[in-house]
């Protein structure tokens, strides 16, 4: 399969050093000492609101690792990030360390030469794409995800917010753009099957967490996440939310990779049109019944979802038919999809569903058959 070829390319070989023409070209934004002496910069792999992304060498144990680099203070195009923004994603990655679905927090440095000096964060290095740019590679050079790809994907995202509910942590930021997906061997029986790759997918940018434990929401639920991916109880301005405002996110990614168009499932140009989208396919019925809708903040538009929206059903079986999703794995689906958070499933109780009971590699390329053909 094309686009599992070129994957293979970029991620090249951890244990060399990529020749020289593949270095990149010095940063506008320079590192601190410690950082720069110990971490070789190379290609830039991101970047967000509050920072940037490389891929770099570490000097000392000889592999590749991931720099993410919170700007210490606005200008460059980056909104600064404070100290407490640097300990919450810092800790949340700590709390999550030793889960295969969760990136690895290796390091954290602090610029103390100055009062604003920038934060970073190395992490193992997952992979050379985060998911949107997967889906888009598979669009362009080999078929949509298949069921099977998207068990296995599912399966692991799942547990990798299991894990982190576990821990105490809301991500409450799980888009495709935050989970890095690469490749590893298959091995059985201790030994590499050669030619037999697996995908990976690993949850990064923990930049809006909160303790899930935190009694007083702080108000920022509805800005945590962009509108494709935001719960509707969020929606609503509600702060009695929990880890199922990330099932949702992980719901909407499991409808794109089954859509298979590289696009957000529930588009728009308006937050109010992302809204209604999400009500006409899902269902409004079940955010009505919803007992939190009395505590929202938007009450006028609680109001005008008890008036006009008790009826609607959704039409989410309509979008995927059984030609396309099994009734097990639109078994999840729907769970995920729920507009009542309490009806919604959790990681845990996704990962119990008969969908993730079948055996196999899952996600497997090359000789061993399963996945997508070559």
């Amino acid at each position: 399969m094309a686009g599992v070829v070129a994957l293979q390319r970029e991620e090249g070989h951890p244990e060399e050093p990529p020749p020289e023409e593949n270095k990149a070209a010095a940063a506008p934004c320079p590192w601190s000492a410690a950082v720069a002496k110990r971490y070789e910069r190379r290609e830039k792999l991101g970047q967000g609101m509050f920072g940037d992304v490389y891929r770099a060498w570490d000097r000392v144990d000889g592999r590749f690792v991931a720099v993410k680099r919170l700007a210490g203070r606005t200008g460059g195009g980056f909104v600064q990030a404070g100290i407490r923004d640097f300990a919450r994603e810092a800790m949340s990655l700590a709390a999550c360390r030793g889960h295969p679905a969760v990136v690895e927090l290796l390091a954290t440095y602090a610029d103390s030469a100055r009062g604003d000096g920038d934060c970073f964060l190395v992490t193992g290095y997952a992979g050379p794409v985060n998911l949107r740019q997967y889906m888009a590679l598979r669009r362009r050079e080999g078929p949509p995800l298949d069921e099977d790809e998207v068990r296995d994907a599912m399966r692991q995202l799942l547990a990798g917010v299991k894990r982190a509910h576990g821990a105490g942590v809301l991500h409450r930021d799980v888009v495709p753009e935050n989970v890095i997906v690469g490749q590893e061997d298959v091995i059985a029986a201790g030994d590499v099957l050669v030619g037999r790759k697996k995908m990976v997918y690993k949850i990064c940018g923990f930049g809006m967490s909160e303790p899930a434990a935190q009694a007083e929401k702080d108000g920022s639920g509805p800005l945590a996440s962009p509108a494709p991916y935001r719960a509707p109880e969020l929606f609503l301005s509600s702060k009695d939310y929990d880890g199922r405002v990330d099932t949702w996110g992980l719901g909407c990614i499991m409808a794109e990779l089954l859509a298979g168009t590289g696009e957000p499932f529930f588009g728009g140009k308006l937050d109010t049109e992302v809204f209604e989208r999400m009500l006409r396919v899902v269902g409004a019925k079940g955010i009505v019944t919803w007992s939190g809708l009395e505590r929202v903040a938007a009450s006028d538009r609680a109001d005008y979802l008890r008036k006009h929206c008790r009826k609607e059903r959704g039409c989410l079986r309509e979008v995927f038919p059984r030609e396309v999703l099994s009734p097990a794995g639109f078994e999840v689906l729907k769970g995920l999809l729920r507009s009542n958070p309490e009806r919604r499933l959790t990681a845990a109780a996704a990962l119990r569903k008969p969908w993730f009971r079948r055996p196999g590699f899952g996600g497997c390329f090359g000789p061993c058959g399963g996945g997508a053909s070559p």
